[in-house]
């Protein structure tokens, strides 16, 4: 890509090589270092190509050999410019194009991010918009080190970064801490507390610090206080005297019921395609749209499918202009009942994507008690889906102290 670019800055040239010794006259372009390419022979001699600076360099080559070259065709800008040489406008344009680029190239204006898991695309692009390092952010005001560090303050879960600019992109490479969820609430050097975010049965629980208060088989409610951070130090008379801190650490799993419903109405309206479709083009100048004025759809009912593609050179660079396609595809509507069959199928694809949800977030199904029945002018999806998932969550330990003239405990919380 690079080569043939420079190849067509510089031009070039297509030509046919006849006379009495075309072997020769290659032998001795080769040991002189003129690159010719593309070479093909033919009954009379040869055609190649060969750049503007190399046939210059023939002529004492084709005087030795006795042979003759002709030009078939010319490439290249020194041809262009030649070509267009009385029309100073154009010139212009070329030259207002190239400053455009040349301007253009000095900003980021396209994003990829790649490593991420638990932090979506969006979270990462909305961090770099409030560093200020978003889309058409100025390279040079972009210290990529420190953006680093600051990603990986900003996220407790980022544990590697990588912030590179090639041309007009930049590449945010991270890689994760792949932990449960509930060890990415920050701490800070407050003490915490483990209690219940939602209601359910603990099926284990594996205590690393605090004082659990629950055991296996236990019931417990959203909120309810699971491992404390605070333990009791006892006097000799068994009574407090103090009490020691530690921010709670712990696995705690418990069998969680989901109450699933759904709804699918018998009667609905069936979008039928007929096949007519009309395609729009706009043209995106960052958030300006170039529009086709004249463009009309003509349908009564269409739906429309866009493609959007953004306007680069090379990998690596970008520009702020995008091309949108649209294409408007006709349809009909006809009113239709769905069978029971029907609605089960639709249904099954609902409660799949449901339960696929719920896995992307670690939670473990265990066992689905879901029926459908009709009601009325519905299909009524309801029931129960059992689960295993992690409980935890945190709050703030409660802090206490003890007067030992007083010997009671004193609360100083708030």
């Amino acid at each position: 890509m690079i080569l043939s670019a420079i190849k067509y800055f510089r031009g070039f040239v297509y030509v046919h090589l006849t006379g009495y010794a075309p072997e020769r006259f290659l032998n001795l372009c080769g040991n002189r270092d003129i690159l010719i390419w593309n070479l093909t022979p033919c009954e009379d001699g040869y055609f190649f190509y060969i750049s503007v600076y190399g046939f210059k360099q023939l002529k004492p080559i084709l005087k030795k050999t006795k042979t003759k070259i002709h030009i078939l065709k010319r490439y290249g800008v020194p041809f262009t410019i030649f070509r267009y040489r009385r029309r100073k406008i154009y010139a212009l344009g070329i030259l207002i194009f190239a400053g455009l680029l040349y301007y253009f190239s000095g900003f980021i204006w396209n994003i990829e991010v790649g490593g991420n898991s638990y932090l979506s695309e969006e979270m990462i692009l909305d961090f770099l918009k409030e560093e200020d390092c978003s889309f058409g952010t100025k390279k040079k005001d972009i210290d990529c080190e420190a953006l680093e560090e600051a990603l990986r303050s900003s996220y407790s879960e980022v544990i590697w970064t990588s912030i590179k600019i090639y041309g007009t992109k930049m590449t945010v490479d991270i890689q994760e801490n792949l932990l449960p969820e509930e060890n990415y609430v920050k701490k800070e050097d407050t003490v915490y507390d483990i209690v219940a975010k939602k209601d359910g049965v603990i099926a284990s629980i594996v205590t690393r610090n605090g004082t659990p208060l629950v055991a296996a088989g236990s019931e417990v409610k959203q909120g309810d206080l699971l491992v404390c951070g605070r333990l009791e130090i006892l006097d000799d008379n068994g009574e407090v005297s103090g009490y020691l801190y530690h921010s709670c650490e712990a696995d705690i799993i418990a069998k969680v019921t989901y109450e699933y419903r759904d709804e699918i109405p018998v009667d609905y309206i069936d979008q039928i395609k007929t096949g007519n479709t009309k395609t729009d083009y706009k043209i995106l100048f960052g958030q300006r749209a170039l529009s086709n004025p004249f463009f009309k759809a003509g349908y009564e009912n269409f739906n429309v499918v866009s493609e959007t593609n953004q306007l680069h050179f090379t990998d690596n660079f970008y520009l702020p202009v995008y091309l949108t396609t649209q294409t408007y595809e006709e349809y009909k509507k006809e009113q239709k009942k769905r069978t029971k069959e029907e609605a089960q199928e639709i249904a099954s694809k609902n409660l799949a994507n449901y339960i696929k949800n719920l896995e992307e977030n670690g939670i473990q199904i265990t066992a689905k008690n879901v029926m459908i029945e009709k009601k009325g002018e519905k299909y009524v999806v309801s029931g129960t889906i059992e689960a295993l998932e992690s409980v935890v969550s945190y709050q703030p330990t409660e802090i206490k102290y003890t007067t030992s003239q007083e010997g009671q405990d004193t609360d100083e919380s708030d």
